[in-house]
């Protein structure tokens, strides 16, 4: 589904008029161009973190404001500024001075870099642009909700899941038998596995892969999986040689395979460039 970008005339939108703007701008215009859109993301990753943080936890988003969770001390306008707060406070709570999770400034790097590359490869597509934001900001949200609970609430998948078929509805790139033989191919390759392994990949994870071979197709999937493998497998030993982590210990995978997804995705799209 990612893998092959429709080769068609694409009707001009407003998204591709600005483009065209900004390069007429030239350079000085096209940097100031990216560098807004890369903090806009980040305002973005940073919404996400407070979703991907609250909602496994049932805790309220939309009226409990955000605070320190470490004081509870409640922020100011000042301590929200995605990047700049972070920066300026040397990763530290500003009122109880006790390190910040690294997490909050990486989501808001990533977004903003994948928000730059959205813009980069589709500035003329605005429905693709919407259609891929909507579903790299629910990977990223389900990247933080493992990361911080080890679980993948079912409602992110669901959303994963419709933003998938959406996109292959309105936007096909490839056929639907190839995606469901994909899609049960992974499936049954990962739930057999997750039977035998008691302690191996966790049901949440098939689920995540299974919607990703759903949209990426069989053979990108499994590079999805393998440069997942390969990067849990590097953090897993580094934090153990590093910090002494135990070895017994469960890793959550979802961070991985979000981030090999989208990898994989802009990869292909240098590929066929």
């Amino acid at each position: 589904m990612f893998s092959k970008p429709a080769h068609k005339k694409i009707q001009q939108t407003s998204c591709g008029y600005y483009s065209q703007f900004i390069r007429q701008g030239g350079i000085v215009l096209t940097i100031v161009a990216y560098i807004s859109i890369f903090y806009f993301g980040a305002i973005f990753g940073s919404f996400f973190t407070v979703l991907g943080t609250r909602i496994p936890i049932k805790e309220n988003f939309t009226t409990t404001r955000s605070h320190c969770v470490h004081c509870q001390h409640t922020l100011q306008t000042k301590d929200l500024f995605p990047i700049f707060s972070y920066v300026s406070h040397h990763g530290k709570c500003a009122y109880c001075a006790v390190k910040i999770d690294a997490l909050y400034f990486a989501s808001e790097i990533i977004s903003g870099v994948v928000a730059c590359l959205l813009y980069y490869f589709y500035e003329t597509d605005l429905l693709q642009l919407v259609t891929l934001a909507f579903v790299f900001s629910l990977l990223l949200v389900i990247a933080i909700a493992d990361y911080l609970y080890l679980l993948i609430p079912d409602r992110f998948q669901l959303l994963l899941l419709f933003g998938v078929v959406f996109r292959q509805t309105v936007l096909p790139v490839t056929d639907w038998p190839a995606a469901f033989i994909s899609l049960f191919v992974i499936f049954s390759l990962l739930f057999f596995t997750s039977l035998a392994l008691q302690d191996g990949i966790g049901g949440g994870d098939v689920k995540l892969l299974s919607i990703l071979s759903l949209a990426f197709g069989l053979e990108p999937t499994l590079f999805i999986i393998l440069l997942a493998s390969f990067s849990a497998g590097s953090y897993f030993l580094h934090t153990h040689m590093a910090k002494g982590s135990p070895l017994q210990r469960r890793l959550p995978f979802g961070p991985f395979l979000a981030a090999s997804a989208v990898v994989v995705h802009f990869a292909q799209l240098l590929l066929v460039r």
